[in-house]
Order: structure tokens, then C-alpha cells, then sequence
């Protein structure tokens, strides 16, 4: 497993240097997807894997983290991206799409939150931007 993740970890730094010479001037996204769930499902596990398989699938996707709250049992999904493009490949995945009009279903009530990432700094820890460096510029 340490492979694939060292493989799927090179791939997101080539489409990174890959952007620079399309137009994102190397711009790294964050989709932070925080959720309170209800009961899931067969249909639900079912959608959801397809959704990770074609994220993991996608050209430019980093790597993801994920927190659930012992207390509440909200949940935190944060996606990494190394362009718009790749991020708004998943936005308009049909799998995707179905899982949002159906997310009623198995979701009491959502926050997305979409950024462009300006700086990143690790110190020693294991993280999927971890071994991007990413120096704050500021105003400009």
C-alpha cells in the first residue's frame, strides 16, 4: 500500500508542475465537504465508491483527509487539488450529481467550502500536501 500512495503522491506532484503551463499558475484547491449524517445505505455505500474511485482516478487530485467528531458525529472530508479543472471534474461527475439531489437521504444538513490554497508549510508530518512547498507570498 505504501507504493500506491507514494505512486498516487507523485502523480498529484506532476499534475502540479503540469497546471503551471496550464494556466493555474500552480494553484492548489481545497474542497472541505462537513456534513451531519444520517443512516447510510446500500445505495449510499454503493455511490460513494464509485464517487472515491473516479476521485482517486482523477488527474490532479492530491489526496484527501478525513475527521469525524466522537462527539456530534460530524464529519469532515477534505479533498486536496492541484487545479480548478481537476476539482471541477468531480463537481460535475454524474455519480457525483446523483449523490448530491439524493443526499437527503443520508445527510441532515451540509457545508462545502471550495479555496484556493496560498501557502502551505509541514513540519515533519504525514499529510497529503506534505510534500508540496508552498511559500505565503501575501498581497502582491
Amino acid at each position: 500500500m505504501p507504493l500506491l500512495n507514494n505512486i498516487k503522491l507523485a502523480l498529484g506532484l506532476v499534475a502540479i508542475i503540469k497546471s503551471s503551463y496550464e494556466g493555474d499558475n500552480m494553484s492548489t484547491f481545497l474542497t472541505s465537504f462537513i456534513f451531519d449524517k444520517k443512516e447510510y445505505d446500500d445505495e449510499f455505500y454503493a455511490l460513494d465508491a464509485k464517487i472515491e474511485a473516479f476521485t482517486k482516478a482523477t488527474p490532479g487530485f492530491i489526496g484527501m483527509e478525513s475527521y469525524t467528531d466522537p462527539q456530534s458525529g460530524r464529519v469532515i472530508n477534505n479533498y486536496y487539488w492541484s487545479s480548478r479543472s481537476a476539482m471541477e471534474s468531480l463537481m460535475k461527475n454524474v455519480e457525483h450529481l446523483k449523490a448530491k439531489e439524493l443526499s437527503g437521504k443520508w445527510i441532515a444538513g451540509y457545508q462545502v467550502i471550495i479555496a484556493k490554497i496560498e501557502g502551505v508549510h509541514n513540519d515533519n508530518m504525514s499529510h497529503p500536501l506534505s510534500e508540496i512547498k508552498m511559500r505565503y507570498q501575501g498581497e502582491q
